[in-house]
C-alpha cells in the first residue's frame, strides 16, 4: 500500500509538472490575440461578419462569435448561405464546402465538418446536445472526435489534458483549443520532420486509433513558422476482408469485362490486316498475343503500385480494371479494349513523398515494359507488295494511315530499329507493311501509362502534381490536362473522364501537408511530364509536308 501511495503522489507531481510546462508552452501573441481559432485554422479571415445583434445560433442556441458559422454546432450564420444550405436535401455528388471551400460530398463536409445539407444541420445539432458540456471541461474522461469514414463523431477514452502533455512532448504549442469536433492545436514548426513519426507512435495515439492532420499556416504580422494539428478517428482495415469474394466480386467482373473487351480489339485489328494482306497464318494466335501483352502491361502496372504500398506501409485496394468495348473501323488508340485500372488508398497516406512514390513508379514500369514488347514486335511487321494488293485494299490502308497517330517515343524507336537493323528494311515505294498485333499492344500501352503522367485529376499524375504543388494549383492544371485530351481526336475519351468523373471517387489524402516534399521528387516530376510528352499521339498532319 505505502508503495502504490508512493506512485500517485510521483503521478500527481508529474501531472502537476506537466500543467505547468504546457502553460508556459501555451502563449498566445499579441497579433493573434483578435483573432478566432477557425481563421487561423481554415485562413478565412477575409469572410463578412455577421450582424452584432445577431447573439445566439438559429440552430443550437448557443452563444455566437464574430463568424459566419456556429463555432459549437458549425452551422452557417450569413443568411445567403444559410438559406443555401437549408434548401440542399442531399448532397450525392461531390460539392464546394460553403466553409473551406474544398470538394467533398455527402450531408457533412470530410474536410471540416461543416454540414451540407439540411439534413446535416439537424445531425450535428444532435450531437451538440450531447457533447457541449465537453467544451467548457477539459477534464472530462473522454473526447469526441470525428470519424470521416463513419461521418459522425466517436466517442473516445481519453483527457484533452492526456493529449496536450503528449503533443507538448515533442511541440511547442502556441494554442490549443477543445472543439465539438475533438482537440485543434497550433504549434510551432519543428527543426526535425521525425518528430512527427515519433509523435504519432505514441501509444496514446496508436492505441485510440487517432490519426494527425497536419497544415502548415501563415498568420499576418507573425513572422514565425506555424503548423495546425488536428485529428480524426480512423480505424485500420483487417486484411482479411480486402480480398473476402463480397468486397472484390465487382473487381473480379470488370476485370472479366476488360479481358473480353481487349481480345475483341485485337480481333478487329488483327481481321482488318488479315483481310487486307489475304494472310494465311491463324488469326487467333495474333489475338492471344495482343490480348496478354496489353493485359501484362496493366498487370505490371498495378503490380508496381502493391510493390511500393508494402515499402512504404500504405494499405491499397485490389485494382480494378476499366474495360472499354472498341469500335470496329473507329481507329482511336484509346478505344481499343482497356482505359488501364485504378487503385483506392484504403487508409490515409502520412508524407507528401510516399504519396508521390506510389502513383510515380506504377507509370513507369508500365512504360518500360511496353517499350521491351515493342522492341520484339518491331521485328516481325506484315509486309506485302503493293502489286499484290488490290485498289480497293490500297484505298484501305491510305484512308487508316491518314488517322494514325504519330508518337515522338514511336518516332524514334522506329528510328532506332531501322539503324540496328532490328527491324526489316522496307522499300516505301513497292511495298506496305502494318505492325504486329505485339507492336499495336505495346503502342497502346505507352499512351495509357504514358498519359498517365498528365496532371489530371483522376490520373496518376494528379496525385503526384498534388503532392508536389498542393490541391489549388493541381485543380488549375487537371482543367487544363482535360481540355488539351478532349481536343486530341485520340484522346477524347480520356480527357472526358478527367473532366466530368467526380474527383472525390480518386481522392487520395495526405495526413502530413506540412511536410514538404523532398527536392528529388521535383526532378522525378519533371522527368514524368517529359515521359508524357513524348508519349502523347499527336495528329499525322502535323507531321505531313
Amino acid at each position: 500500500m505505502n508503495e502504490e501511495n508512493k506512485n500517485s503522489k510521483k503521478n500527481k507531481k508529474q501531472n502537476v509538472d506537466a500543467k505547468k510546462e504546457l502553460e508556459a508552452n501555451i502563449k498566445t501573441s499579441k497579433e493573434d490575440a483578435g483573432k478566432s481559432w477557425d481563421e487561423v485554422l481554415y485562413g478565412m479571415s477575409d469572410l463578412s461578419r455577421p450582424a452584432k445583434a445577431q447573439t445566439k445560433c438559429w440552430n443550437c442556441n448557443a452563444n455566437l462569435k464574430e463568424n459566419d458559422w456556429c463555432d459549437v454546432c458549425r452551422a452557417p450564420i450569413k443568411e445567403s448561405v444559410k438559406q443555401e444550405v437549408l434548401s440542399r436535401n442531399i448532397s450525392a455528388n461531390a460539392i464546394k464546402c460553403w466553409r473551406c471551400g474544398g470538394t467533398t460530398s455527402g450531408n457533412i463536409c470530410g474536410v471540416c465538418g461543416s454540414p451540407l445539407t439540411a439534413e446535416g444541420i439537424r445531425s450535428l445539432a444532435e450531437d451538440v446536445k450531447q457533447s457541449t458540456d465537453l467544451l467548457s471541461e477539459k477534464e472530462q474522461e473522454f473526447l469526441f472526435i470525428l470519424s470521416p469514414k463513419d461521418r459522425k463523431l466517436i466517442r473516445i477514452a481519453m483527457k484533452f489534458t492526456d493529449l496536450e502533455a503528449t503533443i507538448a512532448k515533442y511541440f511547442t504549442i502556441r494554442r490549443s483549443a477543445l472543439t465539438n469536433f475533438g482537440p485543434e492545436m497550433i504549434i510551432k514548426r519543428p527543426a526535425k520532420s521525425n518528430l512527427y513519426d515519433k509523435f504519432e507512435q505514441e501509444k496514446l495515439i496508436v492505441e485510440k486509433n487517432l490519426r494527425v492532420l497536419y497544415k502548415g499556416i501563415k498568420i499576418p504580422s507573425n513572422e514565425e513558422d506555424l503548423v495546425a494539428i488536428r485529428f480524426f478517428y480512423w480505424k485500420p482495415l483487417e486484411e482479411v476482408n480486402r480480398f473476402n469474394f463480397k468486397n472484390i466480386r465487382w473487381k473480379l467482373l470488370a476485370l472479366a469485362l476488360t479481358i473480353t473487351t481487349i481480345i475483341l480489339a485485337g480481333w478487329f485489328y488483327t481481321r482488318e490486316v488479315f483481310d487486307l494482306f489475304s494472310i494465311e497464318k491463324s488469326m487467333a494466335v495474333d489475338v492471344i498475343i495482343f490480348t496478354c501483352a496489353l493485359l501484362g502491361i496493366s498487370v505490371m502496372h498495378e503490380l508496381a503500385h502493391f510493390v511500393v504500398q508494402r515499402v512504404k506501409k500504405i494499405t491499397l485496394s485490389l485494382p480494378y480494371f476499366l474495360p472499354i468495348p472498341p469500335i470496329p473501323g473507329f481507329m482511336s488508340y484509346f478505344l481499343l479494349g482497356a482505359a488501364g485500372g485504378f487503385i483506392r488508398v484504403l487508409n490515409p497516406v502520412h508524407k507528401r513523398n510516399d504519396l508521390f512514390d506510389l502513383y510515380f513508379y506504377g507509370p513507369l514500369v508500365g512504360v518500360v515494359t511496353s517499350i521491351v514488347l515493342l522492341l520484339v514486335g518491331l521485328s516481325s511487321p506484315y509486309i506485302a507488295e503493293i502489286s499484290d494488293l488490290s485498289q480497293t485494299a490500297l484505298d484501305r490502308i491510305t484512308e487508316i494511315q491518314q488517322f494514325d497517330p504519330v508518337m515522338l517515343i514511336l518516332m524514334f524507336f522506329n528510328w532506332f530499329g531501322s539503324v540496328t537493323n532490328l527491324a526489316p528494311t522496307i522499300n516505301l515505294e513497292t511495298q506496305v507493311s502494318f505492325i504486329h498485333p505485339l507492336t499495336y499492344a505495346a503502342i497502346v500501352g505507352l499512351i495509357l501509362n504514358g498519359l498517365n503522367y498528365l496532371p489530371g485529376s483522376m490520373l496518376d499524375g494528379g496525385f503526384m502534381f498534388r503532392s508536389l504543388f498542393g490541391e489549388r494549383l493541381t485543380r488549375v492544371f487537371s482543367f487544363a490536362t482535360s481540355l488539351f485530351l478532349m481536343f486530341n481526336f485520340t484522346t477524347w475519351g480520356l480527357g472526358v473522364l478527367t473532366m466530368f468523373v467526380p474527383r472525390n471517387l480518386f481522392q487520395t489524402p495526405v495526413t502530413n501537408e506540412a511536410l514538404r516534399p523532398h527536392w528529388s521528387r521535383y526532378i522525378l516530376g519533371t522527368f514524368a511530364i517529359s515521359i508524357a510528352i513524348v508519349c502523347f499521339p499527336l495528329p499525322s498532319f502535323l507531321f505531313m509536308s
